[in-house]
């Protein structure tokens, strides 16, 4: 007997493959990497606006985007 649903898989449909293999690469336990800094300041709401509409442009979070900035700074 075979079921009117055998084309059907589980999962979460909103979770596309290349979703879930960016998910599964930030799992990992990765020793190598640098250890982290938290950067925390207060801007005006203004700025945290221009800062946040530039970023969504790029479809960046602001933590990708203020990161990809701070790669962009020469070595000193």
């Amino acid at each position: 007997m075979s079921s009117k649903f055998s084309g059907m898989s589980t999962g979460r449909p909103s979770v596309t493959n290349a979703a879930k293999a960016k998910l599964l690469e930030s799992l990992k336990d990765d020793t190598s990497k640098e250890v982290s800094r938290r950067v925390n300041f207060e801007v005006p709401e203004s700025k945290h606006t221009k800062l946040k509409i530039n970023a969504a442009r790029k479809g960046q979070s602001i933590k990708e985007f203020l990161t990809d900035y701070i790669d962009s700074l020469p070595n000193e």
